[in-house]
């Protein structure tokens, strides 16, 4: 193995000594990964969140524009041609 040497990994709180490289690497990597999904996790919700929203709002315009196509409807058969009933 290459990344054999030991060193020492001097963190804010922390210090660690002979600690192998390769470690120090797949350290690193995980915690990358970890940090990335989280991060993936986040916006994935966000936007399910957001298309939630949208569908919502969607369906109360749908809702309107039925509303108000139904009333020009409703108008035209209950009136005469000179809007008299």
């Amino acid at each position: 193995m290459k990344n054999s040497a030991e060193v020492t990994v001097n963190l804010i709180f922390n210090e660690f000594e002979n600690v192998s490289i390769a470690l120090v690497m797949l350290g690193s990597l995980a915690v990358g990964m970890l940090v990335g999904y989280g991060i993936i996790v986040a916006s994935i919700f966000s936007a399910k969140a957001e298309i939630r929203s949208l569908k919502l709002k969607n369906r109360r315009i749908s809702d309107e524009l039925n509303d108000l196509r139904n009333v020009a409807i409703d108008e035209g058969i209950y009136e005469g041609e000179n809007g008299e009933n």
